[in-house]
């Protein structure tokens, strides 16, 4: 659901930003923030963020955090 919520927020953005034409910095802002937030929660969808369980986890490089726990 949050997923969802944020892609369309994205997607919202992204037709201001062509439609509108002003204000292109704060939407660039707005845009690259929902953006950042969509891909980490694909990357902790899949495992690949450090406490994080999913079907990559397996395969995540370890790394000297790691080996410490």
């Amino acid at each position: 659901m949050l997923t969802l919520a944020l892609s369309l927020a994205l997607l919202v953005v992204l037709i201001f930003m062509i439609v509108r034409r002003r204000h292109l910095t704060i939407l660039m802002s707005v845009a690259s923030l929902l953006a950042g937030l969509l891909a980490m929660l694909w990357l902790q969808d899949l495992g690949l963020l450090p406490g994080s369980q999913g079907p990559l986890t397996h395969t995540r490089p370890q790394t000297l955090e790691d080996a410490r726990r």
